[in-house]
């Protein structure tokens, strides 16, 4: 690759850490959030909640958007966005003012995510090199939520809870300056499509009614009755979404691409993959602190295997789709996944944590393996004018299967003993086993981007 090149992809590839990052840092503050404030606890989920409502409920549009606008601007606006409510939360006051400063990150990351992955794509065309850079993506990114939760360890205890929002600040202002110099504008030509408001605000309140459902149904005191609400809301407004799309000029995601065989299965099988991810993280946290008496620092370290397994998931997953193909590619690695997650269920969680570690290690191969896949299936089976819808859906699909899996694993481990976490380890599997079924099923390989939104290969991999 060029030098030029190589910078943009550490550039994007740090942008995109740290907004992956911020969503486990601040876990792990919770408490010092929790005693500075003395928040209740069905205050205190929302410090996670605004951030999770807003990044999912705007992704799609932040997705098109980098479609129909400059995809250098769209970025370092996500840049100027999340980095302000970085440095507005960690001087925040009062409570409130931090739930304010973690939706307006949301926002930010919700600009960021997919234009940062759109221009990956726009600036590595040729295939090899295109897969290359999109694996080197994707490892980074998924290493996030584990580097997350060790370094807010850190941070946490020796600087306080303020530090894991001021470490984004300069993160994100030399990001700022290097994007300027080094980001060139987008040229378009032709008429530049309109941009659908109606489908981006009827797709951005179902997101976000969708996973405020999600995260009500652990909650106290009427919890399962507002999650019905929300989430009967949530269908109400995609039947909407549904109903403008047919209609708009412009539409905010074209109905047709969901006929695309390899776009649709790679981000249901993306999905399935954060449900399990984040049904491991929540009750691994659970079993290393309540079962085997761990502080939060020292469970961060348990973690670092899953760190390293995803590095390696990562590398061997590039190469595995150059020589096999995102099919098998992503079938081995939820082997992988659904392999560690038996070594942690039968030798770790009422065993040795060096058996949970090595067994989340293999999980972390495979979790790093199948999102490096995937982005590369969904981001093939579309053309360059359309990356940014295809970056939208997939981190779209990751975000929502991030809720779905942190309710599961609330529901099921609220007992908080040694069967529950079980129980949760083998609803994992069962959710692992059917996401291999699902990319044995879909994911083919496409000889090369389409021409058209319309048009994809169906030679298989």
């Amino acid at each position: 690759m060029q030098r030029r090149r190589v910078a943009i992809l550490a550039l994007l590839a740090t942008t995109q850490l740290i907004g992956v990052l911020d969503f486990s840092i601040v876990n792990v503050a919770l408490p010092s959030i929790e005693r500075e404030f003395d928040l209740p606890p069905d205050q205190l989920q929302w410090v996670v909640s605004a951030y999770a409502l807003t990044l999912g409920g705007f992704l799609l549009l932040g997705g098109r958007m980098a479609d129909v606008f400059d995809r250098k601007l769209v970025f370092m606006l996500g840049l100027i966005v999340f980095t302000a409510a970085s440095l507005a939360g960690g001087l925040a006051p009062s409570a409130n003012l931090v739930l304010i400063a973690r939706a307006v990150q949301g926002l930010g990351g919700a600009l960021l995510a997919p234009t940062a992955l759109a221009l990956v794509t726009a600036e590595f065309v040729e295939r090899d090199e295109r897969n290359r850079a999109l694996s080197v993506f994707g490892t980074v990114a998924a290493l996030g939520f584990t580097a997350g939760v060790i370094l807010g360890g850190a941070l946490t205890g020796f600087a306080g809870w303020r530090s894991v929002f001021f470490v984004n600040v300069p993160i994100g202002l030399v990001a700022l300056i290097v994007a300027g110099g080094l980001l060139r504008p987008q040229r378009r030509e032709g008429a530049r499509p309109r941009l659908d408001l109606a489908g981006a605000i009827f797709a951005t309140a179902a997101m976000v009614a969708l996973v405020a459902g999600l995260s009500q149904v652990t909650a106290p005191a009427g919890g399962w009755v507002r999650a019905g609400a929300l989430l009967a809301l949530a269908v109400g407004l995609l039947a909407g979404f549904v109903a403008v799309e047919h209609s708009a000029a412009d539409p905010l995601a074209p109905l047709g691409v969901f006929r695309l065989r390899v776009l649709t299965g790679a981000n249901v099988v993306a999905g399935l993959t954060i449900v399990v991810a984040s049904t491991l993280a929540f009750t691994l946290t659970l079993v290393v602190q309540r079962v085997m008496g761990y502080s939060p620092q020292l469970t961060g370290l348990a973690f670092l295997p899953a760190g390293l397994g995803g590095i390696v998931g990562g590398t061997v997953a590039g190469f595995g789709v150059r020589r096999a193909g995102f099919r098998w590619t992503s079938v081995a690695a939820l082997a992988a996944l659904a392999t560690g997650t038996i070594v942690v269920l039968g030798l770790g969680v009422s065993g040795s944590i060096i058996w949970l570690a090595a067994g989340y290690g293999l999980a972390g191969v495979g979790i790093v393996g199948t999102v490096v896949a995937t982005t590369i299936a969904a981001t093939s089976a579309l053309d360059p004018s359309r990356q940014g819808l295809a970056a939208g859906l997939l981190t779209t699909s990751q975000q929502v299967g991030g809720a779905v899996g942190a309710a599961i694993a609330g529901v099921i481990d609220a007992p908080a003993n040694l069967s529950s976490f079980e129980t949760s380890l083998v609803v994992a599997i069962a959710i692992a086993t059917a996401a291999v079924a699902v990319a044995f099923a879909s994911l083919r390989a496409v000889a090369e981007p389409p021409a058209s939104a319309g048009a994809a290969s169906g030679e298989a991999a």
